[in-house]
């Protein structure tokens, strides 16, 4: 029996090598964290920006 590829073929193998390259990502940012934890060593700071009219009380009211 023939197998016909289809591009839809093509994008899920684009997807499904996406999926295990976050994944891995995702493992090595535990196994830092992890790590961190182990050592004892404080969290990084973390740089939170909130734009006007967002997240600030800006927002305006409904009628």
């Amino acid at each position: 029996m023939t197998q016909h590829h289809t591009p839809d073929d093509a994008l899920q193998a684009d997807l499904e090598a996406l999926g295990e390259q976050f994944e891995a990502e995702e493992r090595e940012d535990r196994r830092v964290d992890a790590e961190r934890r182990r050592k004892g060593l404080p969290g990084p700071e973390r740089d939170i920006k909130t734009y006007p009219g967002f997240a600030d009380g800006g927002a305006t009211p409904r009628n």
